[in-house]
């Protein structure tokens, strides 16, 4: 079978690992590279052994033997890109944050069902096994229910020089919240109710670490802590009547632990080596069956994230 041929959107520190993935899934290969620096492109191509590079989008996006475009350009960009990739006739794949306001995700998911392509936000934690494995075991019913959930992340090695200003869409909260918000949503399959934080502003006015508290409608407490400023030992705790679960590194998982109260433990492993290959497998097979939203990372759950997002920023930022 023909395979789906990807164009990459922005030579960031993130377009490695996904090109990687591509290339390690069944159905997906990588055809070019676009950068607003030529050679950036260029040497990432050599580097990843992606046949073409462009020193613009529009060049890639004018490419006719490029089907899908994964975006991982700078924060605020996010929009216009995949508004003039579907235009272009492109399915998208678009890096977390999806956008930063809620009606703006509105926007891009109605134009994607007007062009009949996909559209879909990265996030790989609900694709790992190690995720479905405890959602399999949270649904069953064998912890009780989950009452809180602890998130604690460090984001400290792909900073960019945006990443630093406000109109880029920069900060720890826009370039990472995403991961717990839409990871909770997924295992207890509730909806967010209200968000509300607290954050330490750098000089430029950006978040360098914040402190997010969530309520999910159905009673779940959620808190996550996320820094750039020290190194902390990332990890989820799952709290729930019967036992709770602890996941290393959640956002990447390949193992887990289930620790019930009555002594009994479950240890969860799946090593893999390009982690977001099992997100990449899964929008293939959306594309190819012809869909224009993924029924597990869905305009619903992306709408929930946005809105958190901007409720929690208008808290830390509080001039906005």
């Amino acid at each position: 079978m023909k395979k789906l041929r990807y164009g990459i959107l922005g030579a960031a520190n993130v377009a490695p690992r996904f090109i990687r993935a591509v290339q390690n899934s069944k159905e997906g290969k990588v055809e070019a590279i676009a950068s607003r620096d030529s050679l950036k492109a260029q040497r990432m191509a050599e580097n990843l052994g992606v046949r073409k590079f462009y020193g613009s989008y529009k060049e890639l996006l004018e490419d006719p033997e490029i089907d899908s475009v994964y975006i991982a350009t700078p924060n605020s960009l996010h929009k216009e890109h995949m508004i003039s990739a579907l235009q272009h006739g492109k399915h998208v794949v678009c890096e977390k944050p999806f956008v930063l306001y809620e009606s703006d995700v509105h926007e891009v998911f109605s134009l994607a069902r007007e062009k009949r392509l996909f559209v879909m936000e990265a996030q790989k934690s609900v694709f790992l096994p190690v995720t479905l494995e405890i959602k399999k075991i949270v649904d069953s019913g064998e912890l009780g229910r989950v009452h809180l959930i602890d998130y604690c992340q460090s984001a400290t090695g792909f900073i960019q020089e945006w990443f630093y200003r406000r109109e880029s869409g920069g900060g720890a909260l826009n370039g990472s919240l995403s991961y717990p918000l839409e990871h909770a949503i997924f295992l207890t399959g509730s909806k967010i109710q209200k968000a509300t934080g607290t954050g330490s502003l750098g000089e430029t006015g950006v978040d360098l670490q914040c402190a997010v508290s969530v309520s999910l409608i159905d009673g779940t407490l959620l808190t996550s802590r996320i820094t750039t400023l020290v190194e902390t030992k990332g990890m989820a705790l799952v709290w729930c009547e019967k036992g709770h679960v602890e996941i290393p590194d959640f956002w990447k998982a390949s193992n887990a632990k289930v620790l019930f109260n009555d002594g009994r433990t479950i240890e969860i492993e799946y090593p893999c080596e390009h982690e977001m290959t099992y997100e990449v497998n899964h929008i293939n097979r959306c594309i190819i069956d012809g869909l224009s939203e993924s029924p597990v990372m869905t305009e619903r759950m992306t709408c929930m994230s946005a809105k958190a997002l901007e409720d929690v920023r208008r808290d830390i930022w509080q001039d906005l």
